[in-house]
């Protein structure tokens, strides 16, 4: 696959920017007409299967973070030959394997390149040109158009190449646009990648990875590795190793290669640093479960935080404490 450039499959607005884990073949290949006379400097992925992982930012679900920093899935299992369409519905992050070029233990299979995307997040055509403060609070994000499964709705043609081009661009070339033409938010860029090589691959997002953004992608079905995954206490020292909640992150049960290839795709939810804990009785204890009011719920009946004059309400039921 070679580089994918903004235009070939993104028009006005998806930006998209890509890598390969081997060298450019020697012979020019064809590309695609450019689309609203964008530069066609790369080519659209020709054969496999298009997956998605979306960059995001929620509510903290860990005392230790100020916000949950995360891909999603946060495990994939893909077939060699098949390509991520890492869509960055989040600013300021990036997709950076683990190599020693980077200063960091290989963590993916021997042989493969070190590869990075830059820091991307939002494309700046689709932001104001007076705009200083951020669209977005945390939490929110641009909808795209991706299944459960992490994948892409959007059907390939023959050739492995979007028939309605990026997931933001419409038949028309325009991307999230009113009646009036006019673009009504930001859009994301995207970034690609070709697995190619089957073993394991474990990703990290440079800004965010002592907040625990790191991700695995097992590729095909060859599982071992000769770094760890199950114990964090015996992984490298931080910077060799991963940094802070990342460490916790890698190597959670749920994300053990053998545990990717089986689900098929594992949600940031469904790892165990991010279940709930449990009470005195072993129950999951849902106390910051939103109350009826869809406020956070301090008291865990899911009943007002509040009394009927609006006090704090210490006894939980929403009637006067005194």
């Amino acid at each position: 696959m070679k580089l994918l450039g903004a235009g070939a499959a993104v028009g006005a607005f998806g930006g998209v920017a890509a890598a390969d884990e081997h060298e450019d073949d020697p012979e020019e290949e064809p590309v695609d007409e450019p689309v609203n006379d964008e530069p066609d400097e790369m080519q659209a992925p020709t054969d496999g299967t298009v997956h998605v992982v979306r960059t995001l930012i929620t509510q903290s679900t860990n005392p230790e973070r100020p916000a949950d920093f995360f891909y999603q899935p946060t495990g994939l299992h893909v077939e060699p030959g098949d390509v991520v369409r890492f869509v960055f519905e989040t600013p300021d992050h990036t997709v950076t394997s683990y190599h020693p070029a980077f200063g960091m233990q290989r963590r993916i299979p021997a042989g493969v390149d070190p590869f990075s995307s830059p820091i991307m997040g939002w494309d700046p055509r689709s932001l104001p040109d007076d705009l200083d403060m951020p669209p977005m609070e945390n939490g929110e994000h641009v909808e795209n158009d991706v299944d459960d499964n992490g994948e892409s709705d959007v059907e390939n043609d023959e050739n492995g190449a979007e028939e309605n081009g990026d997931n933001d661009v419409e038949e028309n070339g325009d991307a999230n646009d009113d009646a009036n033409g006019e673009a009504n938010g930001p859009v994301p860029t995207s970034w690609l990648y070709s697995f190619d090589t089957p073993g394991v691959y474990d990703l990290e997002c440079a800004p965010h990875e002592v907040f625990g953004m790191a991700m695995r992608v097992v590729v095909g079905d060859e599982t071992e590795t000769t770094f760890e995954t199950s114990d964090s206490s015996e992984l490298p020292p931080p910077r060799a190793g991963p940094v802070g909640l990342s460490r916790e992150i890698l190597t959670d049960p749920n994300l053990e290669p053998e545990a990717i290839v089986e689900a098929g795709h594992v949600e940031w939810m469904d790892l165990e640093a991010n279940e709930a804990p449990e009470d005195e009785n072993g129950v999951p204890d849902d106390d910051d479960e939103p109350d009826e009011n869809g406020e956070p719920d301090e008291n865990g009946n899911g009943e007002p935080d509040e009394d009927e004059n609006g006090e704090p309400d210490e006894n939980g039921n929403g009637n006067d404490d005194e």
